[in-house]
């Protein structure tokens, strides 16, 4: 009996043995077949849209003016929807879905809006765009390097790889955070010379679209030669190399409104490779920001686009058309990053009706964006993200605090907070009822939407439910971080 046992013995091992060995075998047979399944799932086209500093109110405020009430705009039909957390390094490596963002904190005081952790602090764009194009967090005022200044790959360099055209357009300067990041390694995000020539070198981006033209100002005026400033355009060289007869690196230099409106009206003789900068200096004016079913408050209009030169601009919706246009030439698809740069920058000088006219400017361009895709592509070969890289202004409804020192910004030692009012909907064309508790950017969750090819492998991402921003904005609640967008797109490619 004790002989059996033991022939029975070691035949348990054998087949445990077996088991082990096979195991690998087996992990690997289901990881080709997972590979094989996300293969399947492969863009031809990635394009990324990107509402600077947009978080959900700026959203609301935004659908308020255009149409009177949300529901209307394209992107909010999309099949995914959800929140998305955003902090940026203190100087470590922070670990995948970390708990940055506090959602029961959040909601108890507007303070909470800028809380760090022993690892996290709020971001800035830089930080913001290097982890939506790398899926890695880094430091705030550093592009497409790590917390140890390393570099990282980029979704344009991984669209490159599989043969795909690259852009990135934007309503503000072409080397600024947003923008720059989807092309430039700089530990400084104020290295503008570096990061223009970086996304114009040889191995460049295919269309880099923006401001910084450097004989105009920011209102859009012409400026005497001795007071040109050329590092928003890689330095004088640059220019005069990509503005001179022999061009840049392969690239066809346009700068005139009409020469935007002619490339993204044409499909014919379109250049391969185009720098565009507009004619003004700091930000592209929201020229078409204007309500689309009703007239608006013209005082709203006349306050938004007061003292800009707006006649010899395009709008981020031809500025769009045109890229695609270009990019599209590419029988292997192509990468995009089209940046409604401004909506940042009037949130900080808390400038309520440049905020509305930037978010209906950026909103209509992603009209633009989607008929585009369902004229010349379609979501079975195409994927489109609409999101924000972090929220700016602590914006919400009129009521929130009670301002007793009267310096329009809230602070806990000195001003009453009341509770978190929604922004409120005065009708189409009106201001909406809203209240800036800051001027600077917050650790709010900002809105994401997307549509198109494995958009539903986004849902594995999520990591958090907000219970209390879901009643708020009325979505569900569900987060994901943003470094899942920049995993999800390189995925894509």
């Amino acid at each position: 009996m004790l002989g059996v046992f033991c022939r029975m013995r070691n035949l348990v091992k054998i087949i445990a043995l077996i088991s082990i060995l096979s195991a690998p075998l087996q992990l690997f047979a289901q990881g080709d077949s997972s590979q094989q399944e996300v293969s399947s799932q492969k863009a031809k086209n990635v394009i990324l849209m990107i509402g600077d500093g947009m978080g959900f109110n700026q959203h609301f405020a935004g659908a308020y003016w255009r149409y009177g009430g949300p529901g209307n705009m394209s992107y909010e039909k999309f099949p995914f929807h959800c929140g998305c957390t955003h902090f940026s390094s203190l100087g470590k490596e922070i670990p995948d879905h970390y708990p940055g963002y506090d959602p029961k904190s959040y909601w108890i005081s507007p303070a909470n809006a800028d809380k760090r952790t022993e690892l996290t602090q709020t971001t800035d764009s830089a930080a913001a765009i290097t982890s939506l194009q790398t899926g890695v967090k880094t430091i705030s005022g550093r592009l497409g390097v790590d917390v140890d200044k390393k570099p990282l790959e980029l979704v344009a360099q991984v669209a490159q790889k599989a043969g795909k055209s690259t852009g990135a357009v934007s309503t503000v300067i072409t080397p600024h955070a947003t923008p720059g990041g989807v092309f430039a390694h700089n530990a400084g995000r104020d290295a503008y010379v570096d990061i223009f020539n970086e996304m114009t070198a040889e191995n460049g981006l295919t269309v880099v679209m923006g401001a910084g033209h450097p004989h105009y100002d920011s209102n859009g005026k012409s400026l005497p030669k001795e007071q040109y400033e050329f590092r928003t355009v890689g330095g004088e060289d640059t220019w005069d190399e990509m503005t001179g007869p022999n061009g840049r690196n392969g690239y066809t230099f346009i700068e005139a409104a009409q020469d935007f409106e002619k490339l993204a009206e044409t499909k014919e003789n379109i250049p391969a490779k185009v720098i565009g900068i507009a004619r003004i200096m700091e930000s592209i004016p929201p020229i078409d920001g204007t309500p689309s079913v009703c007239p608006p408050l013209e005082e709203i209009v006349d306050k938004a686009l007061e003292g800009l030169q707006t006649k010899d601009v395009p709008t981020l919706s031809t500025m769009s058309l045109a890229a695609l246009n270009v990019l599209s030439q590419n029988e292997n698809g192509f990468y995009l990053m089209i940046e409604g740069g401004a909506i940042d920058w009037a949130c900080h000088g808390n400038f309520k009706e440049r905020l509305l006219m930037e978010q209906a400017g950026f909103t209509k361009a992603i009209d633009v964006v989607v008929n585009w895709v369902e004229e010349n592509s379609s979501w079975d070969e195409t994927v489109l993200i609409v999101t924000a890289d972090h929220e700016t202004g602590l914006l919400w409804g009129s009521g929130t605090f009670i301002d007793k020192d009267g310096d329009g910004k809230y602070k806990a030692d000195k001003d009453e907070f009341v509770a978190f009012q929604p922004v409120t909907n005065e009708g189409c064309g009106k201001m909406p009822g809203l209240q800036f508790l800051s001027g600077s950017h917050t650790n709010s969750l900002v809105p994401v939407w997307g549509i198109g090819v494995g958009i539903e492998e986004l849902e594995k991402s999520v990591y958090g439910i907000d219970e209390q921003a879901a009643k708020m904005w009325n979505f569900s609640g569900k987060y994901i971080d943003n470094t899942d967008i920049g995993k999800f797109l390189k995925s894509k490619m």
